[in-house]
């Protein structure tokens, strides 16, 4: 993919006719995007997986080899060889090699049954043995980023997976214990299993099956292991042709991405710029972009920004921005743990440098963006974060067209809102030319919805639970609301031999009016109930928009059973005020309810707007609920004492 991206880049440069650019890729398919890989298995066609078909490198003069592995490099004679023999000269030379997955020094590792996952070939692999040995079962030897990106694959294939981690927690060098003990729980309640400080001393056949031997817990059998404990630098042939390395391993670069010989340069996961090996696509571009500037002629340096990951790691979705815990030592973290998964900023003088989270969080972009300014988290915001897991107010969803020119909207690929706005004035109006002319989207793809947003096309929907059953209450609770405000009372029969006199004692009869009355105060207690699941810590089991969604419906519940109640007689005195302040508090809740549900389905300045007004409406909706209290306690003593 480095490669690629480098390709991509020579060929916009202004001195592109000065390159004769020469390919040699030891697979059998042009570069192709790693990090979708197990799209595969959904049914995406391989073409759609490449970054460019074989014509893009013929329309752009690439001599693009595949299938050849070169095996040495002559660095006095500026010469590579492959695996046949033949030998083609360079004057400048790119190392991309990439990484290989590290297999750990386990017993049984070469056995038919154990594989690794890095490459198409892999991916195709496993899948033809489960299908040939009918297997059932699966362990992954891994639990970072490779090894639940390895168990999505097997357990879509239809295994039973368990997911075995030599650390304390998943994604040991991503999360914390917390986030960890969130994620393995998530992890688990999709049926996959999952042991931590779990060592694996051995694997050994057993009845056509695979034993795993651990030297802390009793063995298990599976039909098949995926080992995905880590990646290693490709390094080898640098290693043999006498490059120095890193201490870690890799082909040690200087911030000019160049090598130790001044004819070689290195980039992606197989170079450790100042000894740190990059594993993620979005620092391999960036070093892509330096590079083809550099042999450009400009006076550029490759600079290490801290590496986002964002990632739907078996269906859950994981966000670590920035600093880690470990690499802040004067910062302060401050956690949300809610229903919807685990929430962290971290903040250094009262700013925020780095943000994890583990399950859904609406409010990413904006966190990102908060993160990449370093922008202060003011105490109200604090606050705010700690018990509603998000610091802003209104909740989610700035539009992409109120961001500042800086921010980043591809985080893989570096491209910023203002680049995207430069596109744009450009002719490029769709997603598809966007992204070919930016490269955003092209990597993980999670920035998409973004620029259906920015272009017109309007974001990725967003699925809210109980969202058309609070637009429904919602718009029945204003139309009832209109009804009581413009209709006439429902008119009492004028004759005791009137067929309607057995209809309207349910407004002459004391008794049959008691009922009523207390039955509209139950929905009443039970629709504040319902309320309490945002406004307080306590209440905690169930999804908060099923919750909001009862509460609307006992909303409306209440004007049909006012209805019921009064007859449409709005009373006098002391009853008038109460049933003006009831719809009022009704039409206001109504209006806030259709805000909420529509929000997440609107883009530009009209979802500014409501993500404005939508919070107002429920304070003003709160303030209206504070006399009714009283004024019911006054309309019951008028009834009883009177």
């Amino acid at each position: 993919m480095a490669a690629h991206g480098f390709c991509q880049r020579i060929m916009e440069s202004p001195q592109r006719s000065r390159f004769s650019v020469t390919v040699f890729g030891e697979e059998p398919r042009p570069a192709y995007d790693r990090v979708n890989l197990s799209s595969l298995l959904a049914g995406r066609d391989e073409a759609e997986l490449l970054l460019s078909p074989r014509q893009w490198y013929d329309d752009h003069n690439i001599d693009l080899h595949t299938g050849r592995r070169i095996t040495h490099i002559d660095l006095e004679r500026r010469e590579i060889h492959d695996q046949d023999g033949q030998v083609e000269p360079y004057d400048q030379l790119v190392l991309a090699t990439g990484s290989y997955p590290w297999v750990p020094p386990i017993e049984g590792t070469n056995l038919p049954g154990v594989f690794v996952y890095r490459t198409i070939d892999d991916l195709e692999s496993i899948r033809d043995y489960v299908a040939t040995k009918h297997a059932k079962t699966a362990a992954v030897i891994g639990g970072g980023l490779l090894g639940l990106e390895a168990a999505k694959v097997i357990k879509d294939l239809g295994l039973s997976t368990t997911i075995l981690e030599v650390a304390p927690g998943l994604m040991p060098r991503q999360l914390d214990a917390h986030g960890a003990k969130v994620l393995r729980e998530k992890v688990q309640a999709l049926g996959v299993k999952v042991h931590v400080t779990r060592r694996t001393k051995s694997i050994s056949p057993d009845n056509g099956k695979l034993c795993l031997n651990f030297e802390n817990a009793d063995s298990i059998n599976v039909d098949v292991v995926l080992v995905a404990a880590g990646i290693r630098p490709r390094d080898e042939l640098a290693r043999e042709a006498g490059l120095s390395l890193g201490p870690r391993g890799g082909i040690a670069v200087n911030r000019g991405l160049e090598t130790s010989d001044p004819n070689v340069f290195a980039i992606g996961e197989c170079a450790a710029v100042d000894g740190h090996i990059h594993g993620l696509v979005a620092p391999c571009y960036r070093m892509a972009d330096v590079l083809a500037a550099r042999l450009s002629g400009e006076s550029v340096k490759f600079v290490d920004n801290e590496e986002a990951v964002e990632l739907k790691l078996l269906g859950v979705p994981v966000i670590t921005l920035g600093k880690a815990i470990g690499e802040s030592t004067s910062g302060v973290v401050i956690t949300h743990a809610g229903t919807d998964g685990y929430r962290k900023l971290i903040l250094e003088q009262g700013r925020m440098v780095g943000a994890a989270s583990v399950g859904q969080w609406d409010d990413a972009d904006l966190i990102r963006m908060s993160v990449a300014e370093n922008k202060r988290l003011w105490p109200t915001q604090r606050i705010r974060f700690l018990k509603t897991g998000t610091p802003f107010a209104g909740g989610a969803g700035l539009s992409i067209h109120q961001w500042p020119g800086t921010a980043t909207v591809c985080s893989c690929m570096g491209v910023t809102r203002e680049r995207l706005g430069l596109a744009i004035a450009d002719g490029h109006t769709t997603v598809p030319e966007l992204s070919q002319a930016t490269g955003a989207g092209t990597a993980c793809g999670t920035c998409k919805n973004l620029l259906c947003e920015l272009v017109g096309a309007g974001p990725q929907k967003i699925q809210t639970r109980g969202a058309n059953w609070v637009m429904s209450a919602s718009v029945l609770a204003i139309g009832l609301v209109a009804a009581m405000t413009w209709m006439s009372p429902i008119p009492l029969a004028t004759s005791v031999q009137d067929s309607w006199r057995e209809i309207d004692l349910i407004w002459r009869d004391g008794f049959i009016k008691q009922v009523t009355g207390f039955t509209l105060l139950g929905i009443m207690l039970a629709a504040l109930l319902f309320s309490l699941r945002k406004r307080t810590g306590i209440i905690r089991f169930g999804k908060y928009g099923w919750w909001r969604a009862a509460h609307a419906c006992l909303g409306t519940a209440m004007l049909v059973g006012l209805i019921v109640h009064t007859g449409l007689r709005m009373g006098a005195n002391l009853n008038f005020a109460l049933s003006l302040t009831f719809l009022s508090l009704s039409v206001v809740g109504g209006l806030a309810g259709l805000a909420a549900s529509i929000e997440p389905k609107l883009t530009g300045g009209s979802a500014m707007w409501v993500r404005v007004w939508r919070p107002r409406l429920t304070w003003i909706h709160i303030a209206l609920f504070v006399p009714l209290p009283a004024l019911l306690a006054g309309h019951v003593l008028s009834v009883y004492w009177y």
